[in-house]
C-alpha cells in the first residue's frame, strides 16, 4: 500500500509505519531484527511472538547496559518496538489497516498525536497506547542497583498521562455526537462507567521489566487503576532469570484479567466489529 497523508483542519492521517528510530539506530538493531522475525510469521496472537519479544529485549537491554545504545534509544526504542509488535498482531488478527493520526483535538487540549488508531476517516473508534518500562543498570545510572530500575517506578506518571488523554478524547467524541444530533450517554456520578460507555475505545498495553514479586504486583495495581479510565489494560511482565544475569529474561505470570494475550484478543474482536460495521 502506498502511504497517503490526508490533511484536514491540520489533522494528519497516514497508514501506521514502523519506528524510524528502531530501523536506523545501531543500538536498536536487536529490536529491528526481532520485528522482522515477527513480521515474517504474520502473527495473530501475542503467544506467537512472546519469545521473539523477549529475545529482542535481551539484545536491546544488553546494548543499554553496555552503553552501545544511547539515551534516545532508551527513551523511545523499546516503546516503539512494543507498539509496532502490538499493531502488527492486531492488523493480522482483525484484517485491518491501522492508522496514525496527528493533531487530533480533544475537548480541552487542541491536539493529540496518536500512533495507532482506526479507522482512517471520520471519528476515531479505536486507540492503542503502548508503554515499555523498566531498565537494566547502564552507564547513565551508576548508582542504580545491579539488577536495574523497577518497572513500576515510572508508571504513576504514565498512567496519569494516558488517563487524561483518554478522558479528553472521549469527552470530545461525546461533544461531536451531540453537535450532530445524536445522544451520547450522560455522565453520571460514576465517571468510569461513563468512560467505558463511549468511544473511542481505548486499549492500553504495558510491557514491564520487573525485578521482584512486589514490583510485578505494583505493575498490576497500576494496570487496575488505568483500567478505570481506559476500556482495557493488558500487561506483559518479564524478569531477569537471576541477579547475575540482568539482561536474560523469563516471562512472569500475571492476573488473567490483565494478561496481554487475553486483552489483545479482546482488542482484536473490537477492531473486527468496527471493521464489519463499516463494510
Amino acid at each position: 500500500m502506498t502511504a497517503k497523508i490526508i490533511r484536514k483542519s491540520k489533522i494528519t492521517i497516514r497508514p501506521r509505519k514502523t519506528s524510524r528510530l528502531v530501523a536506523t539506530k545501531p543500538g536498536c538493531a536487536p529490536l529491528k531484527a526481532a520485528y522482522a522475525q515477527a513480521e515474517a510469521l504474520k502473527p495473530k496472537s501475542w503467544r506467537e511472538i512472546q519469545d521473539i519479544f523477549l529475545r529482542g529485549m535481551e539484545g536491546f537491554d544488553k546494548n543499554i547496559s553496555t552503553g552501545v545504545a544511547d539515551m534516545g534509544d532508551l527513551q523511545n526504542g523499546k516503546g516503539d518496538f512494543f507498539n509496532d509488535l502490538l499493531a502488527l498482531v492486531l492488523e493480522n488478527c482483525a484484517g485491518v489497516q491501522l492508522y496514525s493520526r496527528g493533531g487530533v483535538p480533544g475537548l480541552i487540549f487542541p491536539k493529540h498525536n496518536l500512533d495507532v488508531t482506526f479507522p482512517s476517516t471520520g471519528a476515531i473508534e479505536f486507540i492503542l497506547e503502548a508503554k515499555a518500562v523498566g531498565t537494566p543498570k547502564h552507564p547513565g545510572s551508576p548508582k542504580q542497583d545491579a539488577i536495574g530500575r523497577a518497572g513500576s517506578a515510572d508508571l504513576d506518571k504514565r498512567v496519569k498521562e494516558i488517563g487524561f488523554k483518554t478522558i479528553d478524547l472521549k469527552a470530545e467524541y461525546a461533544r461531536i455526537l451531540t453537535a450532530t444530533g445524536e445522544s451520547p450517554t450522560t455522565i453520571s456520578g460514576d465517571l468510569s462507567t461513563w468512560l467505558h460507555s463511549v468511544k473511542p475505545r481505548s486499549y492500553v498495553f504495558v510491557a514491564a521489566r520487573v525485578i521482584s514479586d512486589n514490583d510485578r504486583d505494583r505493575v498490576i495495581r497500576f494496570a487496575d487503576v488505568a483500567n478505570q479510565v481506559s476500556d482495557a489494560v493488558g500487561i506483559f511482565c518479564f524478569r531477569p532469570v537471576s541477579d547475575d544475569k540482568p539482561t536474560k529474561y523469563r516471562a512472569e505470570t500475571v492476573s488473567p484479567h490483565v494478561a496481554i494475550e487475553r486483552v489483545l484478543f479482546r482488542a482484536c474482536q473490537e477492531l473486527t466489529a468496527a471493521k464489519n460495521v463499516r463494510v
